[in-house]
């Protein structure tokens, strides 16, 4: 219910309402962003509250952070040029991950933060018979995927921290981390070396390798992802080598998109 109705008929929003209307208005005038500070002062509201408001209209979004400057403004939801420049920028990028995924013989992924997730928005598989492979939409967990820790290495750590709260972390292996501490430790580490593992954190038998995509409109990232066997550990650097290359060229093909 969104609304209280007295006894003469009149309609009044209840104040969950109003203040979800406030904070898009905020956002709305302000289309450079804007700080979590502002929003709950604008709002008046306390700080903690707001956030929980953002992190809702996030996951619906309605709302998106920017991942280096930290300010919140109007998503996707609102802004379908935006979103036409995601769609075109996938299109664009299928060559180049194909051509990535022929040079690693393995199956290459892009990967977005969607409210607490992280979604496929690109997968090209490899040719081989034994393979790991999301399909497209499929949504994966923050806390047990490299595409999540490069994905959280792009966010402040307050943020990760919500989201592993409000998604919770499942052990999907035996090695899957399973604390915010360890998680988060990880990511201290993803920030220094600029690319992440999950090993064999998410299944029995995989390892994936992840870089960022910086300077997209949402946080994402591009990765490997293979049977442990055939991605063993002394193999990474010259992956994350690749993973690189075609991160650089994928986000200059972005910036060059028509506006």
């Amino acid at each position: 219910m969104t609304s209280a109705e007295t006894s003469d008929g009149a309609i009044y929003p209840i104040r969950a309402v109003e203040r979800v209307c406030d904070i898009l208005d905020i956002l709305h005038d302000q289309e450079q962003g804007v700080a979590l500070a502002d929003v709950a002062r604008e709002a008046k509201l306390p700080k903690s509250s707001a956030y929980r408001y953002l992190l809702a209209l996030e996951g619906r979004r309605y709302v998106q952070r920017d991942a280096e400057s930290g300010l919140f403004r109007l998503g996707l939801a609102f802004r379908p040029q935006r979103s036409r420049q995601m769609e075109l920028f996938i299109e664009r990028a299928q060559s180049q991950l194909e051509r990535l995924r022929d040079d690693l013989n393995e199956t290459v992924n892009i990967g977005v933060l969607d409210g607490g997730q992280i979604v496929h928005v690109a997968v090209v598989e490899c040719t081989q018979m034994m393979r790991l492979a999301a399909r497209i939409g499929e949504r994966s967990p923050l806390h047990a995927t490299a595409l999540g820790k490069v994905i959280a290495a792009q966010l402040e750590p307050e943020r990760v921290a919500a989201i592993l709260a409000a998604e919770g972390m499942p052990p999907l292996t035996n090695r899957t981390l399973t604390t915010p501490e360890d998680f988060l430790a990880e990511v201290k580490k993803v920030k220094t070396t600029h690319y992440a593992i999950d090993d064999l954190e998410a299944q029995d038998d995989g390892r994936c390798v992840a870089v960022p995509l910086l300077g997209l409109p949402v946080a994402a990232g591009l990765s490997v992802s293979a049977p442990a066997n055939r991605l063993p550990r002394n193999l990474v650097p010259d992956v994350v080598r690749a993973l690189r290359a075609s991160a650089t060229s994928l986000t200059d093909g972005y910036r060059r998109l028509p506006t």
